[in-house]
């Protein structure tokens, strides 16, 4: 059932209208400013692997995602990729090109089939230009933005590839988890060779790393979905909480 009029889109049932607001950054704003967000999206439903925007080219869109995991990354000379962040319900991307006018730095490509809320470069400046909150609420997202993309560069830096898997498992957990009886299952779909581009090391030394972790009863693997047994001894294992 849609949900009624003034408490969400009108084209997103109940629950995708909650799992859109559920979002930190998002739930932080005004319920007038939510309200006027959503009253100029569009929706979208994108496949998995429909690139969304590429490096060097210009974003047009503000986006938020619904359902489903977009990944941002970028190719590497060696023909491996590098991932940034899978970005998940509740998230929004795309803000900066439109600030800036300039090219997106990263590509932008739908892991999993997701259901987007569009917003356009006009319809974000008239957001912008109706609620002096949203310029101080996106210069606050794109800080944590910089303090996260700080912290993974430093980590690919100064941090041992089994410390760096075991950080990244807890982000998918905090963003993607589902409790169950058997621990934290990890609801996004991710493969070896996609936990290798995230972590910054081979498919070969991530798989011994998972390897590892299952045998000290940490991490349960299946095929994509791994569910994390031990939060405690996996905190332990990434020597800090990630974020």
């Amino acid at each position: 059932m849609a949900a009624a009029a003034g408490t969400g889109h009108p084209g997103l049932h109940a629950d995708e209208n909650a799992s859109v607001m559920a979002g930190a950054w998002v739930a932080g704003l005004s319920e007038p400013l939510r309200e006027a967000i959503l009253d100029r999206a569009r929706v979208r439903r994108v496949a998995a692997g429909t690139p969304l925007a590429q490096g060097g080219e210009t974003n047009p869109s503000w986006v938020g995602v619904v359902r489903g995991a977009v990944r941002l990354g970028t190719p590497l000379s060696d023909d491996r990729s590098f991932t940034l962040d899978f970005i998940g319900p509740g998230q929004w991307f795309g803000d900066i090109a439109l600030v800036d006018h300039a090219a997106n730095e990263l590509d932008l490509i739908a892991h999993v089939a997701s259901m987007l809320l569009v917003v356009s470069r006009f319809d974000l400046r008239h957001l912008g230009d109706g609620f002096g909150e949203l310029r101080e609420a996106l210069l606050q997202l794109n800080c944590a933005r910089l303090r996260h993309m700080v912290r993974r560069f430093e980590e690919l830096h100064s941090v041992a590839l089994p410390q760096r898997l075991a950080r990244e498992l807890q982000r998918l957990a905090h963003r993607f988890g589902r409790p169950t009886a058997d621990g934290v299952r990890i609801e996004l779909a991710v493969s070896q060779s996609d936990l290798a581009a995230l972590a910054g090391g081979s498919r070969q030394r991530v798989n011994r790393a998972l390897g590892r972790l299952q045998q000290l009863g940490i991490l349960d693997l299946g095929t994509t979905r791994q569910v994390l047994g031990d939060e405690a001894r996996l905190a332990a294992a990434a020597g800090a909480r990630a974020c």
